[in-house]
């Protein structure tokens, strides 16, 4: 009886996952198998407190496959080796949920350009992650120009990191920077490109610096021509009143629009990104289930004070089509396996909840254990209704069937969350009433799924006749008796605690039997006899059916095949 998947409009395609190695070709970033890939990420200043389940919510909630590491020169010093391993740890965990990482050094010398302690510092990070092939090497957190330095300086600075990269056996793809200011990379001629035949370059394009088309332009597009250019921070960073904030005007439709162009611009140019950043106050809220941030209106650059505010949903709409990322659920996208519009939900009914990424790629059907019993886990995947985990029938990355707990009868509502591999959905609150009968069709049709007296399947090859009897099968009809356990098949036959009534052609039909299907979970099983006077035209035709439960009627238009 499991209905297959079904694809949502509106909803973004998955971000590709690169294989590593990473090679650069070009103007394009390649993976392992020649694929040609973008970098959609966030920046994650929190790694070292950032638990496991964190790079699997930004892998499948926000659909990214990317995020940026800062690594502290200065906390390598003081800490050495064991600051390198705290940060292996951390890359292994997000490479585990087939995120990139880019490892940012991010330095303090007062020249605003890299010296030898980066240098250092790169020989001994190269050293380690050179046997970490997801990863990519940004050679230095937004250098400055100081004392009249310019592409010169910057590259005498830049081309010791790579090398000192490079000697430490280490082959990934190096980042290297532009000057953090308004003109970006003007300026940047052939001669100052880093000698090295797998670089990107990156830039950080606040608002403050390229607040429009023209702006990224001159500072950055020119370059996607020749190399992969990653914009590796962007966005709205508020909680400081920095000009990269207070530069974003505070009239809430300009500041999305800013956003939407920017965004529209990286897309457009085939650019790499990175936004800043997944902290609370920034893309997250201070809520720890790592809910995204919205913008209102009364937003301020000192946000420290208010966690809620922020960009996050924006990213998640852009990259995923949803307002709660991938893996959500909307209460308009939860109804009767049988078909038919969304609407309440009844206790034992069979729904299917539709949504993306919410379940495997490969879908699995369930199978009953040693005691008839559905799983309640399948596939890493578990729907609770109120939190009592519900029984499931088929979990897939589009659709997941499942039976509603008996055990909310009586009640107005429910509260329905879905957990894929331990990133849970948002809550949808469902309306709940004492039954929503709907008879089973087959696939995609208004055919009933439906026996003949004989045994055989209705059909127009196989129609029934007038006076014989026909088996339907219906979902939501409400408690059984003797009661129903949720999850378990029914082991006998037995009846239904609320009147069933059934009327084939407009005609009342008599019902022999109404009761739980045997060896089946959650469906009822309906013997009517088609009446006599069934009214036919031709000598074979459709047949309309309907079922009740007390005065509450389901969905017009199925029908079968009778003569």
């Amino acid at each position: 009886m499991a209905v297959t998947c079904v694809a949502l409009h509106g909803h973004a395609p998955p971000t590709p996952i690169p294989v590593p190695p990473l090679r650069v070709q070009g103007n394009r970033l390649t993976d392992a198998k020649g694929q040609t890939f973008l970098l959609r990420g966030v920046g994650l200043p929190g790694w070292e407190s950032a638990a496991p389940l964190t790079y699997r919510v930004i892998r499948q909630r926000w659909n990214m496959n990317e995020v940026r590491m800062p690594l502290d020169v200065a906390t390598w010093r003081r800490d050495g080796q064991a600051y390198l391993d705290r940060a292996a740890k951390a890359v292994a965990a997000a490479n585990a949920e087939g995120l990139i990482v880019v490892l940012a050094a991010v330095g303090d010398e007062a020249t605003g350009l890299p010296g030898t302690s980066t240098v250092s510092f790169w020989r001994a990070a190269a050293g380690t992650f050179k046997a970490s092939p997801g990863t990519i090497f940004a050679l230095y957190h937004e250098p400055v120009r100081r004392n009249g330095a310019g592409w010169r300086e910057w590259r005498d600075a830049m081309q010791p990191l790579a090398a000192a990269i490079r000697e430490a056996g280490a082959a990934q793809v190096i980042a290297a920077p532009s000057f953090q200011d308004a003109l970006g990379f003007q300026g940047f001629t052939p001669e100052f490109y880093v000698q090295d035949a797998n670089v990107i370059y990156e830039v950080h394009p606040y608002f403050d610096t390229a607040a429009g088309d023209a702006e990224r332009q001159s500072n950055f597009g020119v370059l996607a021509g020749t190399f992969p250019v990653l914009a590796g921070a962007w966005g709205m960073p508020f909680g400081s009143n920095k000009t990269a904030c207070t530069a974003i005007p505070r009239d809430l439709n300009k500041a999305n629009d800013l956003l939407y162009t920017a965004a529209l611009y990286f897309d457009s140019r085939a650019i790499s990104w990175s936004v800043s950043d997944f902290s609370p106050g920034s893309l997250i809220r201070a809520d720890g289930e790592l809910t995204a941030t919205t913008l209102d209106s009364l937003w301020t650059c000192d946000a420290s004070s208010d966690p809620a505010t922020g960009i996050g949903q924006f990213i998640l709409l852009w990259n995923t089509g949803d307002p709660a990322g991938f893996g959500s659920l909307q209460a308009s996208q939860i109804a009767s396996v049988a078909g038919g519009f969304a609407g309440p939900v009844a206790a034992g009914e069979i729904v299917a909840i539709y949504g993306q990424g919410i379940g495997p790629d490969q879908g699995v059907n369930a199978a009953y254990d040693a005691e008839g019993r559905l799983p309640r886990d399948l596939g890493e995947t578990q729907v609770m209704f109120d939190g009592l985990a519900a029984p499931l029938f088929y979990v897939g990355a589009f659709q997941v069937n499942v039976q509603v707990p008996w055990e909310i009868a009586g009640q107005s509502s429910t509260v329905v969350r879905l957990t894929y591999r331990g990133v849970a959905s948002n809550a949808a609150t469902l309306n709940a009433v004492a039954a929503v009968p709907d008879l089973l069709t087959t696939l995609g049709t208004f055919q009933a799924a439906a026996l003949n007296q004989n045994g055989a399947v209705n059909d127009a090859m196989s129609p029934a006749e007038r006076g014989s009897i026909v088996s339907f099968f219906a979902v939501g009809l409400g408690q059984t008796i003797p009661a129903s356990s949720t999850g378990a098949r029914a082991i006998s036959i037995g009846g239904m605690a609320s009147p069933v009534s059934v009327r084939i052609g407009g005609l009342a039909a008599e019902i022999l039997y109404a009761g739980p299907a045997p060896g089946l979970v959650g469906v009822t099983q309906i013997n009517a006899r088609v009446p006599e006077k069934t009214p036919l035209v031709d000598l074979v035709e459709r047949v309309g059916v309907t079922v009740s439960v007390g005065e509450i009627t389901g969905r017009q238009g199925v029908s079968f095949w009778a003569k």
